[in-house]
């Protein structure tokens, strides 16, 4: 839901927004901290409500065709693309404002956190065999 809920921040809202480059300097050098503090899981966090599980798919097979659909989408994009994602900005609660590259890498960054949380899960002595 996270992925889908980026995406659509950056495709419809980000950068439909003016380009402001005179805000470049406000986001200088976020990446390696997005790239580092979001996938930390000695960090434990709730997803605001709208993003929240739901049960909305019926399969682990439905769910991953769907995040594999908006990935791929969101990799053509940035392999594609001639605007200036380094122009378009948007506050998040936590990171304030970022660019919609760093919004990008921000998706990344949320999945790997996600991939190591499946990992501990799954180390779990009492998880099923």
């Amino acid at each position: 839901m996270t992925e889908q809920f980026i995406w659509d921040l950056v495709t419809g809202k980000i950068m439909k927004s003016p380009a402001a480059p005179e805000k470049k300097a406000e986001v200088k050098g976020k990446e390696e901290m997005i790239m580092t503090k979001i996938p930390d899981r000695s960090r434990k966090a709730q997803a605001p409500e709208p993003l929240k599980p739901t049960g909305r798919w019926a399969t682990k097979e439905a769910i991953a065709k769907e995040f594999e659909s908006i990935r791929a989408k969101e990799i053509a994009y940035v392999n594609d693309t001639k605007e200036d994602l380094r122009s378009h900005f948007e506050d998040h609660p936590a990171v304030k404002t970022m660019d919609a590259w760093q919004w990008l890498i921000f998706n990344g960054a949320h999945c790997k956190r996600h991939t190591a949380q499946i990992l501990e899960v799954k180390a779990d002595p009492n998880y099923p065999k």
